[in-house]
């Protein structure tokens, strides 16, 4: 499986909130936006601000996050990916949305590969899979999992 990792499933993993999903890291080949670092590291920022981690859970969390960036490919932000972004798709999204499913596009126009996406944004997977990418937690004993919001992730944090 070709996955394309988002901030949600990330987090979800790193944290341990919500299910594991049995095909973290058994991915043929993984790909992020390099928002999703931006983005994980500013979810850690508020958890510690909001006093649900201590400085050293923080700064674990941060080596965490490193760590996955340093195991999957990064697909930096371009300009044909921010201007991809900005036209319209089959589903109302939002601007990090919007980026993250140029990204994907990108990769298969760049690199003939399409991913399959793992996220607990069902907005995000819904808008995906309209553009012909796939659900990765649809994969093998993940098949009846959910696919939550990001706002459900994160109260699992709390």
């Amino acid at each position: 499986m070709i996955a394309y990792l988002d901030s949600t499933c990330v987090l979800r993993h790193l944290l341990g909130t919500g299910d594991a999903w049995s095909m973290w890291g058994k991915w043929d080949k993984a790909y992020a936006s390099a928002l999703m670092r931006t983005e994980c590291c500013r979810a850690a920022n508020k958890l510690h601000a909001d006093g649900k981690l201590d400085d050293s859970q923080r700064a674990r969390l941060g080596t965490w996050i490193e760590s996955v960036c340093s195991c999957v490919t990064i697909v930096p932000v371009t300009d044909a990916i921010v201007r991809r972004a900005a036209d319209p798709f089959p589903v109302q999204v939002g601007t990090l949305q919007s980026l993250h499913l140029a990204t994907m596009l990108e990769i298969r126009a760049a690199y003939g590969e399409t991913c399959a996406l793992a996220t607990d944004d069902s907005s995000l997977l819904c808008a995906a899979e309209s553009l012909g990418f796939g659900n990765a937690f649809a994969t093998g004993s993940d098949a009846a999992m959910p696919a939550r919001g990001p706002a459900a992730a994160s109260e699992q944090a709390s």
